[in-house]
């Protein structure tokens, strides 16, 4: 077996620094970074002191300054490929065509050995055709190229830090190369059923500091909402189940057309009907009546897509066989709240019917109630979705963060608990790269 070698990495869109965590770990040193925010880069510097000379800032403009070295590493920005951002792609002009600086880097020194991340989309962004761009660049440079395609693509599937223990579930898209062959199996071994505990990483109220608790409060129209549900799920018969499609509050007792056609094109006196005691004026305009309507019930649009659909019809049907734990009362001030506060999606199966025994997220879609074993991914461009943990009442605090992420509860974060939390969502998991560093780099790491 050959020693430890101690190889020179680069650390390109560095964030937070995981990658540069993660490898020097694995005994390497990092001989260059570049991050383009300038919060970021300054906050890089304070938590690696010794890479202040190495540090740069746009990609764009440093690409000359790169010196040689044996392992690129970057987290390539992910909202032009992500669901939940433009996924414009490769035709982003500020974003997408990023992955070109890389592509120069690659070419001008020749490194040894390349680790990319991307979002879970990636693969199947622009129907393969973004991986495969990305592919065929890499392997034009001379380089054996492997990504953790989806299991139904025939790839080993992408890697969550769940699938190693750690309780966060967050699948990526990795990317690995090397100059010459790549091992056989150049990804870790996963274990998809992994029991996790988010126990494991969540603070006891004695750890709290004032400004964590002011920070992770739950406010008073949050709390009620949890506890106007779990009102709910405390009456709900035992032996009925609850759904595995959300619940839409808004569709109890509702008769608004949905099946063949809009409320936005259906005769507007069939409309009236449907909403017949819910306005005030003699003859109100569609406009008027559709305001009375669910937001997404609201579509300037002749056809609802099939999923929502299957989701109104389902609703109605399973409250209409539920009406008796539904009382007018409850469902009243379940009215009374914002819409996504009236959407309820139990992704517990199985488990105590109490929010407060779970994590929960709340979200457009509703609140998402999912078992305590894992904390939802962290998402990058809204910091209103913080998981809150149900059995301490609050929101996560900044240091639970970071161990999501595999960091030192010491690693410094930006001031704001909002860009703090936004690039906890950006960054890679620290324990995820390092299981794939040791596994790609075998002997030399």
């Amino acid at each position: 077996m050959k020693g430890r070698i101690q190889m020179r990495f680069v650390d390109l869109f560095a964030g937070l620094g995981g990658f540069h965590i993660a490898l020097r770990r694995l005994g390497h040193e990092c001989v260059f970074a570049s991050e383009i925010d300038d919060e970021l880069r300054s906050l890089y510097i304070e938590n690696f002191p010794e890479a202040e000379p190495k540090t740069s800032g746009d990609i764009h403009e440093c690409t000359d300054k790169v010196p040689p070295h044996e392992i690129l590493c970057a987290g390539f920005p992910c909202q032009p490929f992500s669901k939940s951002g433009s996924q414009l792609g490769m035709s982003d002009r500020d974003q997408g065509t990023l992955f070109d600086e890389i592509v120069f880097v690659l070419d001008k020194c020749q490194p040894s050995y390349v680790i990319l991340e991307n979002v879970g989309n990636f693969e199947r962004h622009d129907n393969g055709r973004t991986w495969q761009i990305v592919r065929e660049k890499l392997e034009a440079l001379g380089y054996d190229v492997r990504g953790t395609e989806h299991i139904t693509s025939g790839g080993p599937g992408l890697i969550s830090p769940h699938h190693l223990g750690f309780p966060h579930s967050r699948e990526r898209f990795f990317i690995v190369a090397k100059q010459g062959n790549l091992p056989e199996n150049p990804f870790p071994l996963t274990n998809r059923k992994h029991v996790t505990n988010l126990s494991a990483i969540v603070q006891p109220a004695t750890e709290l500091t004032e400004q964590d608790l002011l920070e992770t409060h739950l406010t008073n129209s949050q709390r009620e909402c949890i506890e106007h549900w779990n009102l709910f799920l405390s009456q709900f018969s035992e032996e009925a189940s609850l759904p595995s499609f959300p619940i839409w509050g808004d569709e109890i007792g509702a008769i608004y057309p949905f099946a063949d056609y809009t409320p936005y094109v259906a005769p507007i006196e069939e409309l009236k009907r449907s909403l017949d005691g819910h306005f005030s004026t003699v003859s109100p305009s569609r406009e008027e009546l559709l305001q009375l309507l669910p937001s997404y019930a609201r579509a300037k649009e002749a056809k609802f897509a099939k999923w929502k659909i299957d989701f109104i019809r389902w609703n109605r049907e399973w409250f209409q066989k539920h009406r008796e734990y539904f009382p007018q009362e409850w469902v009243e001030k379940l009215w009374s709240f914002p819409p996504s506060f009236r959407k309820l999606e139990w992704n517990c199966k199985g488990e105590e019917r109490n929010l407060w025994k779970h994590v929960l997220q709340f979200r457009p879609s509703g609140l998402r109630v999912k078992r305590y074993s894992s904390s939802p991914s962290l998402v990058a461009m809204t910091n209103t979705q913080i998981p809150v943990i149900g059995p301490q009442q609050r929101f996560l605090t900044r240091v639970e963060g970071l161990r999501l992420q595999g960091f030192p509860d010491h690693h410094k974060l930006p001031k704001s608990r909002g860009k703090a939390f936004k690039a906890l969502g950006n960054a890679v998991h620290v324990g995820v790269v390092e299981a794939i560093a040791n596994q790609l780099l075998g002997d030399y790491s």
